[in-house]
C-alpha cells in the first residue's frame, strides 16, 4: 500500500459559538461541547447526489472519505510534540496530556454532509487550542482512503462519462492558528470541516483519462496514474474554512 502524507495549514475549520445542541445541556460540569460536521463544497461544478443533468463540467454524485482521528491540541502540547518531549506519567510510552476529541473509523459522506458512525459531541476542557489535526486513513470498503465519482463529458464528446478517483493513502492535515481557537462549557461550539472539489481537481485534463472496458474512467496509482499523481499534488490544498454563525452549514460573509 502507498502511504503518503500531506500536511496543511489551509484546513477549513469552523467554530461557531453560541450554537445550542439539545445534548449540550447535558454535558459533564466544566466541559465543553465540541460536534463535528465536514461536507463537500464548489464553485465551478454541481454537487449532485440525486444524479439529475446539470449544465456543468463536472457533476460530483458520490464523495466520500475515511477518517480514524480529529484532534484539538493546545499551545503547550505542540511545543512538547515539537520537541519531542512527552508527558509520560504513567510510564506506557504514550503522552498522558494528549487528548483525542474524535477517535474511530469514521467514513464520511461529504455531500450529504454525514459520518457513519455519527462524530456525536466531544466533552473537552475549555481553553484556547492552538492547533487541530486530522487524520484520514484507508478504512473503507476496498481498503480506499478518498472515492469520489461525478460526470463529466469529454472534448468532442455528447454524452457524459463516468469518472472514479480513488487513493488508499494516509493522509494528516493540520491547523496551527495564530489567535487559537477558544472552546467555552457555556455555549456548544461546532466544528465544520469543508473540502474543496474545485481545488482538488484543479489543473487535471480530464480529458486526456483513458475509459476502461466498461466505459468507466477510474483514476488512481495503477489506472491513469499520471492524472492520479497530478491529484495528489492537490491534496494539501483542498481544505478551506469560514464562519458559520447561523449554523446553516454555509460560509458566512
Amino acid at each position: 500500500m502507498m502511504k503518503n502524507q500531506f500536511k496543511t495549514i489551509v484546513f477549513a475549520l469552523l467554530l461557531a459559538f453560541g450554537l445550542m445542541l439539545e445534548s449540550c445541556t447535558k454535558n459533564e460540569p466544566g466541559l465543553g461541547n465540541v460536534k463535528m460536521e465536514m461536507k463537500a463544497t464548489t464553485a465551478l461544478s454541481s454537487i449532485n447526489p440525486g444524479g439529475r443533468t446539470m449544465a456543468t463540467d463536472l457533476v460530483f454524485t458520490e464523495v466520500k472519505v475515511g477518517v480514524t482521528e480529529i484532534e484539538l491540541e493546545t499551545l503547550e502540547e505542540n511545543q512538547k510534540e515539537d520537541s519531542g518531549e512527552i508527558d509520560d506519567k504513567d510510564g506506557d510510552g504514550e503522552d498522558d496530556n494528549e487528548d483525542i476529541e474524535f477517535e474511530g473509523e469514521f467514513v464520511v459522506d461529504l455531500l450529504a454532509g454525514t459520518s457513519t458512525p455519527d462524530f456525536g459531541v466531544a466533552e473537552i476542557t475549555p481553553g484556547v487550542y492552538e492547533e487541530i489535526e486530522m487524520n484520514l486513513e484507508p478504512i473503507m470498503e476496498g481498503g480506499l482512503t478518498m472515492f469520489i465519482a461525478f460526470d463529466y463529458t469529454p472534448a468532442g464528446d455528447t454524452v457524459a462519462v463516468r469518472y472514479e478517483y480513488s487513493n488508499n493513502y494516509s493522509l494528516e492535515y493540520e491547523l496551527e492558528s495564530d489567535t487559537g481557537i477558544e472552546i467555552s462549557d457555556a455555549t456548544a461550539n461546532q466544528l465544520l470541516v469543508v473540502f474543496n472539489l474545485d481545488a482538488l481537481f484543479a489543473g487535471v485534463d480530464l480529458d486526456a483519462a483513458t475509459a476502461d472496458s466498461d466505459g468507466v474512467v477510474r483514476i488512481n496509482d495503477s489506472s491513469n496514474a499520471d492524472l492520479s499523481a497530478q491529484i495528489a499534488d492537490n491534496l494539501d490544498s483542498v481544505m478551506e474554512g469560514g464562519e458559520d454563525d447561523d449554523g446553516d452549514g454555509e460560509f458566512d460573509d
